[in-house]
């Protein structure tokens, strides 16, 4: 099956306390590679709500939800996406759970453009999640 390509690229804020923009990227490794846990995963409206735990304590991290460069076509689409970590070389090893969001926004702006209309449905394929539902409508 042919595959919409994604051609847009969004920076993420660093700031965890507000909303993250989703990144469109080939390779998730270069915003981070560190170990975490993925406790719970839902969408609400045009946000991803991720929970976490790792451990650190000592630096701030940092997370970003990096989404492959092309939908994969089926009905409906899907899309495969990434949390990144970068631990920012914390040694500490406090366990630590906090909550993630972000925003989904320029997926589905990329899907508005691509296929031409104003709603659609994208199933999101969360590396490393619980087995859930991911799915956005718009």
């Amino acid at each position: 099956m042919d595959n919409q390509a994604i051609d847009k690229i969004d920076e993420a804020a660093d700031d965890t306390d507000k909303i993250s923009a989703a990144v469109i990227a080939a390779t998730p490794e270069a915003w981070g590679t560190d170990a975490y846990v993925i406790n719970t995963a839902t969408i609400e409206d045009d946000t991803l709500h991720i929970n976490v735990s790792y451990t650190g304590g000592c630096e701030t991290h940092e997370f970003t939800l990096v989404a492959e460069p092309r939908f994969l076509e089926s009905f409906p689409v899907q899309l495969r996406v990434s949390l990144a970590h970068n631990a920012n070389s914390d040694t500490c090893e406090d366990s630590i759970t906090e909550d993630h969001q972000f925003d989904l926004t320029p997926l589905k702006e990329v899907y508005q453009k691509g296929y031409r209309t104003d709603q659609g449905t994208i199933v999101l394929r969360l590396k490393e999640a619980p087995p859930s539902d991911l799915t956005y409508e718009f």
